[in-house]
């Protein structure tokens, strides 16, 4: 069920968004004769920025009609109960557009405003008072809790981060950093194949394989490959932080990133939203998944965003999103020669034969595992020197053995 506010928990929430987005100007929010109203007056009704409302509002409310057409005043009306009972159709909240006798806008809905009427008030508000425009998309992003990293930032992460897995790369490469590197060569590929208006750019890719193997890592190395800005959406996060506005939160997330050029969207720990659909997921998982499967879809989403989902249980996510995904690129957990690989990449005073024997003991563990426990050598071996009072030095095959055999022991 949707989550329906009091006056008093509505009016707190519509104090910290207008602090968060500076505005001084305040909404007439009021409740007369049963019905809740959030009211202000625009310095205009351009009809560019009567299209975004109602891309605003159907962002946040799953049905949306154009309740009345006319010269000056124009409502649409949103409800989430049967489209064909009239009941329900009265009793969905209505945005109305007026400039009749100066410019208005009113969200009204009969008894309590539900989440989704409040955030879709909110950023019409934002919209009309110039509140969304002050920020940038990435401002706005980061003032959600959404980490971004440009690409100077993501430009020193590269494929030697990601030892061993040299197949691996050259699937991302072809796969996404060569089609985003050479936009023009793989569009005339598919032009002259298929037409026009046709594009070959991949606009959902999957990364599965086990905790640790280094998904989010390889999100960073394309971002730096790509030179594209990452933006980085622990769903998860988004799920819990958010209950009650995180469908709403989820759409905002791909409009503002949609507003760039170009873009990734990591979307790490998708299976969070707890997989299909046929189990029962909770309500706010359910409108969470049914926000990404209109926005992954492509229809709603601007063609220089590509969207990398995340996860670690690929068999519990659910068959309709799982079918937007253009490609999943699986990345296993190392085998021996990998491991020696990722050894010698945290550990390069090691011998060949010193990384493979330490490749032997650890098997199973994933390349997050063996980053932690050459991590934890250094501590060690730092201690005992200072112990014998003795002058750094790296440290010895010998402790990387001890440590290991420690680690699989608790795996």
């Amino acid at each position: 069920m949707a989550q329906e506010l009091d006056y008093n928990a509505a009016q707190l929430q519509i104090e910290r968004e207008l602090d968060r987005l500076q505005l001084s100007e305040l909404p007439l929010f009021k409740v007369e004769k049963g019905e809740t109203c959030f009211s202000f007056r625009p310095a205009g009704l351009p009809a560019s920025m009567l299209m975004e409302s109602l891309q605003i509002i159907k962002n946040h409310i799953e049905h949306v009609r154009i309740h009345t057409f006319e010269n000056g005043y124009l409502v649409f009306q949103g409800h989430a109960g049967n489209l064909f009972d009239p009941a329900s159709l009265a009793a969905g909240t209505k945005f109305k557009f007026s400039s009749l006798g100066g410019y208005r806008i009113d969200v009204i809905r009969r008894g309590n405003f539900h989440q989704e009427d409040l955030q879709a008030a909110l950023q019409l508000f934002a919209l009309f008072s110039g509140g969304a425009g002050r920020q940038s998309p990435l401002d706005q992003l980061r003032a959600m809790g959404v980490q971004v990293f440009l690409p100077e930032e993501s430009s020193r992460f590269t494929f030697e981060q990601l030892a061993g897995y040299r197949s691996i790369q050259e699937e991302v490469e072809e796969s996404i950093i060569l089609p985003f590197r050479h936009a023009d060569h793989f569009a005339a590929v598919a032009r002259l194949t298929r037409g026009p208006e046709h594009t070959n750019l991949p606009r959902a890719i999957l990364l599965e394989g086990p905790p640790g193997v280094g998904k989010t890592s390889l999100a960073r190395i394309i971002a730096g490959q790509t030179a594209l800005p990452l933006v980085h959406v622990p769903v998860e996060n988004i799920v819990s932080k958010y209950y009650g506005e995180s469908a709403q939160n989820m759409a905002r997330i791909f409009d503002l990133a949609g507003q760039l050029d170009q873009v990734l969207l990591f979307l790490d720990e998708i299976d969070s939203l707890t997989g299909s659909r046929d189990d029962g997921i909770v309500e706010a998982s359910r409108r969470v998944l049914s926000v990404l499967l209109r926005k992954i879809d492509g229809l709603d989403i601007r063609k220089g965003t590509l969207t990398i989902g995340a996860t670690n249980r690929k068999q519990d996510l659910d068959r309709a999103l799982m079918s937007r995904f253009d490609q999943t690129i699986t990345i296993p957990l190392p085998d021996s020669s990998q491991r020696a690989d990722i050894y010698g990449l945290y550990a390069p005073q090691l011998s060949l034969l010193e990384r493979q024997g330490l490749a032997e003991l650890s098997e199973g563990l994933a390349g997050r595992n063996i980053k932690d426990i050459c991590e934890f050598t250094e501590r060690r071996w730092a201690r005992l020197l200072l112990e014998q009072k003795s002058p750094p030095s790296v440290p010895p095959a010998r402790i990387y053995g001890e440590i290991t055999k420690a680690k699989k022991m608790l795996a």
